[in-house]
This record gives C-alpha cells, sequence and structure tokens, in this order.
C-alpha cells in the first residue's frame, strides 16, 4: 500500500476569463509526514497549488480543471471543502482574509464548534493550539487589535485547532519578526515530528526552507521547474537564480546582519538627537494608546533630511501606529510629530500627504481606480492641477517608477507592479518623504529588489525613505540607518559609518 497521502496526475488548471494555465502538467506525490516546500517567483502558481489541496479550487474558484488531485485516497474534485477540512488545514498569506470572529478564542474554536465537537475537547484544542503559536493569554483580544503578526499566528493556530493529518500554509512567515517566524517554524517541526503531519508550505524564505524541508518543489510559470531534496535545491545557485528563487546567505554575512541588528557596532555610529532643524520628521514624546489599554510611548526620534531609515522591532511593537501618527492617520495622544517643522496637530491629513506619502503593506488597500494613470492622476485632479501638469507628473512618476502602461488595470498588475504604482502616487504628489510600512511581505524575492532599488534611486536624488521590515536582507543592503523600536521606547539607533 503507498504511503502517499497527497498525488497530483496531469493536473492544469485555468482561472475564468483566463487565456493562460495558472498549472501546467503537474506530476507530484507527497508523503505522509513530509514537509514539501514550494518555492518560485511571484505568479509561478503556489497558491494556486495550495488550493486545490483543500478543495477551494475547483469548487469555489470556478474555472476549469483536467487531471486529478487526491488527499488520503479521495479525488478533491469529488469531495466538499467541508469534507476536505477534515483533513487539510489552510493558513493563507493574507490572515485577514480568514479571520472573521471577535474574540481570538473564538476564532481559534470555530471549526472544531462548527464540527459539534465537546466542549471540553474545543477548549483543549484551543488552548493547545495558541500556546503552539504564542498567544496565550489573549483569549479575550479582538482580532482587529492584533499586530498583522499575530493575526498570522492566529491563523495558523485556527488551522492547528482542527488537527487534521495536512496543513497546506501559503506564504506564513511573510509578516512575522524573526524571532516570531522561528517559533512557528519550530513549532511546526514539533507538531510534525509528534503528529506525522504533512506540511506543504510556500515561502520566499530560503534559510527556513533549507533547514526544515524534506522537499523542494520550485514552480516557474505554472510548470514544476526542479523538485529535489532541499540540499540539492539550494546548492545549485544557477537554478535558484533562473527561477527568481534568493540563494542561501552565507552563515558569515548572516553573522554580519545579527550584528548590524542587534549591536550595529561594527559597521556604525550611535545616532545622537540634537537641536539641528534640518530634519525631515521629528517625534518628541510620543504616545498613543488603544481602547484596548494597548500602548506606544515614549517614542522620541528625528528623522534628517535625505535619510534611508530602516525601523525594525517585534510584532506589535507599535511601527506601524507611529507611521500611521506621522502621516496623520492617527493623531498622538501624547507629545508632538513635527513635519519640516510643522506640528502634524495643526495640519490636515491632505496636507500632510502633500510631504510624506505612505505606501502601505497591502497596496489594493490604496488602489480603486479603473487604470493606472487614473490612479496615479486622482489626488492630482483633486487638487485642480492643470490637465497638462497632471498629464506631466503622471508621466515622470511611471518613468521614475518603471511602469509603461497607463491604461492598465492596476489589480491585474502583479504585487510588486501595484506598490510601484503607489510609490508613483505619492511621487506625482511631489513627497520628498517616502514612508513604507512593510511593502516586502508577499512580494517575491526579484519584486522585493525592483522596490527597494526604486527607493534607493530616489534617496540618490535627495528623497528621505523611511521603511519598516522584518526582513533583514532588506536592512544590510539598502539601510544607512537602523532604529529599532518597542512599545516603551526607542532602544536602539545606529547609522552607518
Amino acid at each position: 500500500m503507498s504511503d502517499d497521502i497527497i498525488k497530483f496526475e496531469n493536473v492544469n488548471f485555468v482561472y475564468p476569463k483566463c487565456k493562460k494555465n495558472a498549472l501546467i502538467d503537474i506530476n507530484l506525490s507527497i508523503k505522509k509526514g513530509e514537509f514539501l516546500a514550494v518555492m518560485g517567483s511571484n505568479g509561478s502558481g503556489k497558491t494556486t497549488f495550495c488550493k486545490l489541496i483543500n478543495g477551494i479550487i475547483p469548487h469555489l474558484c470556478g474555472g476549469s480543471l483536467k487531471g486529478t488531485v487526491t488527499v488520503d485516497g479521495k479525488r478533491t474534485d469529488e469531495s466538499s471543502v467541508p469534507q476536505l477540512a477534515l483533513k487539510v488545514g489552510m493558513v493563507l498569506d493574507d490572515p485577514e482574509a480568514q479571520i472573521f470572529t471577535s474574540t481570538v478564542r473564538d476564532e481559534a474554536a470555530f471549526g472544531p464548534e462548527n464540527f459539534l465537537l465537546p466542549l471540553q475537547e474545543i477548549n483543549e484544542r484551543v488552548k493547545s493550539a495558541l500556546c503552539a503559536v504564542g498567544l496565550s493569554g489573549f483569549e479575550s483580544r479582538a482580532p482587529a487589535t492584533l499586530s498583522g503578526g499575530e493575526k498570522q499566528r492566529l491563523s495558523i493556530a485556527a488551522a492547528l485547532a482542527m488537527k487534521g493529518d495536512i496543513l497546506v500554509l501559503d506564504e506564513p512567515l511573510c509578516r512575522l519578526d524573526p524571532q516570531g517566524a522561528q517559533e512557528v517554524m519550530s513549532v511546526l517541526k514539533d507538531i510534525r515530528t509528534q503528529y506525522q503531519i504533512t506540511i506543504i508550505m510556500t515561502s520566499h524564505d530560503s534559510e527556513k526552507m533549507a533547514e526544515f524541508a524534506d522537499r523542494v518543489c520550485i514552480l516557474n510559470n505554472g510548470k514544476i521547474a526542479a523538485l529535489d531534496t532541499a540540499e540539492k535545491i539550494f546548492a545549485n545557485s544557477a537554478l535558484l537564480e533562473e527561477n527568481g528563487v534568493r540563494g542561501l546567505t552565507r552563515k558569515d554575512a548572516e553573522e554580519d546582519k545579527r550584528a548590524l541588528i542587534f549591536s550595529a557596532k561594527i559597521r556604525g555610529v550611535p545616532e545622537v538627537r540634537n537641536s539641528r532643524t534640518d530634519f525631515a520628521i521629528s517625534v518628541n514624546n510620543f504616545c498613543y494608546s488603544y481602547s484596548n489599554g494597548i500602548r506606544i510611548e515614549n517614542i522620541n526620534v528625528d528623522i534628517m533630511e535625505n535619510d534611508f531609515a530602516a525601523i525594525i522591532g517585534g510584532n506589535g511593537c507599535g511601527k506601524t501606529t507611529l507611521l500611521k501618527n506621522i502621516t496623520g492617520l492617527l493623531r498622538p495622544c501624547e507629545g508632538e510629530i513635527y513635519i519640516r517643522g510643522r506640528n502634524t496637530k495643526e495640519l490636515s491629513v491632505s496636507d500632510i500627504s502633500k510631504e510624506a506619502g505612505f505606501v502601505m503593506q497591502n497596496p489594493d488597500a490604496q488602489l480603486f481606480c479603473d487604470s493606472v494613470f487614473n490612479e496615479i492622476a486622482f489626488a492630482l485632479k483633486n487638487m485642480r492641477l492643470p490637465k497638462a501638469e497632471i498629464k506631466k507628473r503622471v508621466q515622470d512618476a511611471m518613468e521614475t517608477v518603471g511602469l509603461d502602461d497607463a491604461g492598465v488595470f492596476p489589480h491585474i498588475l502583479n504585487r510588486a507592479d501595484r506598490t510601484k504604482t503607489i510609490i508613483a502616487c505619492v511621487i506625482a504628489m511631489g513627497c520628498k518623504i517616502l514612508i513604507f510600512d512593510e511593502i516586502d511581505v508577499g512580494n517575491d524575492y526579484l519584486g522585493n529588489l525592483k522596490i527597494m532599488n526604486i527607493a534607493k534611486d530616489l534617496h540618490s536624488k535627495g528623497f528621505t525613505i523611511i521603511f519598516i521590515t522584518h526582513n533583514m536582507a532588506l536592512v544590510d543592503k539598502y539601510a544607512h540607518r537602523l532604529i529599532k523600536m518597542e512599545r516603551n521606547g526607542i532602544v536602539s539607533d545606529w547609522r552607518r559609518k
């Protein structure tokens, strides 16, 4: 009897109204208890691959499926999604697409409750799952009050609470800080060992996949470009480069990054606050309190003109909260924030947006027009600028970020190009301060380099760049200054020599 728990046989799939197949001639078997990493650039078919395992495709997505996918001997096209949920737990790359209950406890309990399990067993499963992902004590919290990384952990906990034989995770680490990512991987390693759970994970994190995966499947334009042991895959640098997968960081370079992050003494000197007025942003005794009692306080930092600063810190430490207060989306409870010497308390969001452009983690939250041109021109039209000036600003901004199709619908662009569109919007507004909130999340390796190279080019032209990230390779490659933040203050602030 075969010990294969998942089989893809001659699988081809095309989404509705699409001419190009998302997956082409996929033949693959996954053994019970195996850890398979699925890698490749954005658009290569990784998420489609995952959705076929739990029946979301074809039952909920439509489209045309040829070939068969079997899970524990049963064809997914002949089994309902609820039936498959008993076997397959799914964690998507965007936790907000999965979370919909009012408390952390209810979210983790939702699946077991729907299968009418005894209350005691539900409580035990919830307790175990939340503990596994580091959310013990969060049971009564509303999911909306969690950070992006905490929401991702909650999604994983909800899947773990189902205690299926298979766990499918689509970029589950992308919103986690390094410690959180390592903790989740350790949890997955433990439950795999203890329960022989089969794990399929998509990821751009080469180091983690090399460490934890048994085999790696690289997809390219919907086809399997390579399938082998993790050791053999990551030893082939030409294969990785050809398929847009980042190679492994040399150990000594990894140590350099850790030194930069946690002490920075090797690469830089501590930043000293002073009374100079040539700053782009000044944050003084900043405090912000949420209604649930979470409080960010004692934040003091100056961002000088033409800084290229990275802000790091654990999930939930207040990084995004600080940026939202700088850009006027939130307002400080205490303290002052100045942009080029002007107190934001005296400025409208519109006024601030002309000085500081905010590029959010999810570009789709900022895109709402029917073409790239109209998206970039939207704010300019509201400013009642002449048509000729609007056209010139849009063209210049598109050229700066490397976009060439003004008429395309923004939402059909790949993630990197959607982010480029938002950057073009704020450049067209005339902003000289650009603030990026984890824009590397959800982007592949090459996409991240494209975005950060745009930031590097703008910095060379005099722009001030601030970016939040958990991607320490980007910090090491691009940042001139490193600011580490906790809820109760800035704990370190270093500048490269």
